[in-house]
């Protein structure tokens, strides 16, 4: 019989992000263009026109699996507008 670190799918098989929002977020933060807030989690705008600009050309060379390069440029300023620069909750 199996265990179960046996019967678990390797990590290739699962996508690293689900969605188009979900992962123009993961791209700006990886970029540092948005970080988080270290008290309540909320992503918060760095301001930082150099990781915009960053974020917006890796999205334009690599885009999201099945998306084209505008719509992936198109969901990092979705993103973008929803982001204040200070937390909510703070």
């Amino acid at each position: 019989m199996k265990s179960n670190a046996q019967r678990r799918l390797p990590l290739q098989a699962r996508p690293a992000y689900r969605s188009l929002e979900g992962w123009a977020l993961g791209s700006l933060i990886e970029h540092h263009a948005v970080r988080e807030c270290e008290h309540h989690g909320h992503a918060l705008d760095r301001s930082d026109p150099d990781a915009r600009s960053r974020a917006r050309e890796m999205a334009w060379n690599h885009p999201f699996p099945g998306a084209t390069p505008e719509e992936c440029l198109a969901a990092i300023d979705e993103v973008l507008c929803g982001i204040g620069d200070s937390c909510p909750d703070c």
